[in-house]
């Protein structure tokens, strides 16, 4: 079963417990500033979240799972690996509540998830797609020594949101 642990953090696959605390993080429009049009999630928004990270983990053994911080046992995030829409590529992504910004906790996530990718399942590369405007995620990118790609719009990755326009990070196995 996919999992993923570092010093803080254990990133798991989701159970239907997870739902009240998921809706709760998605429905911050500053959570969701950079993904999600800026919007909040709606309850069928959050359903086929879950429902997508489950075919994800189900399909390719592989997901977007819950971040549960170790020292408190809550779940402040979601973070992990999926497919990157109809590209060979699985992306590396991070979301986490307000109170756990600042802490180092996406690149730790990130770390964990793309040295699985690459180190584990030794593919030739990953990479991460941020919104143009998303300066945090991007220097979490190149704290992870990710490189810039290019922008790409989500019909060009064969992405679930043809509409987004994103920037491709990527970094190579050595």
């Amino acid at each position: 079963m996919f999992g993923l642990e570092t010093d803080r953090l254990l990133i798991r696959p989701w159970v239907d417990a997870d739902r009240p605390a998921l809706k709760e993080l998605l429905q911050d429009t500053e959570v969701t500033r950079y993904i999600h049009d800026g919007k909040s999630f709606s309850d069928k928004d959050v359903d086929a979240t879950l429902v997508r990270h489950a075919s994800n983990l189900a399909q390719y053994q592989v997901c977007m799972g819950a971040v549960i911080e170790k020292s408190s046992g809550r779940l402040i995030g979601l973070a992990g690996i999926q497919p990157l829409g109809t590209t060979p590529d699985l992306e590396i992504g991070w979301v986490f509540a307000r109170h756990a910004w600042g802490r180092g906790y996406a690149t730790e996530a990130g770390d964990a998830a793309l040295r699985y990718v690459l180190e584990v399942l030794q593919r030739p590369r990953v990479v991460a797609i941020i919104d143009p405007d998303n300066i945090p995620s991007k220097k979490v990118a190149a704290r992870l020594g990710m490189e810039y790609e290019a922008r790409y719009t989500g019909a060009e990755l064969g992405h679930r949101n043809p509409q987004i326009i994103v920037d491709l990070f990527v970094r190579s196995r050595s």
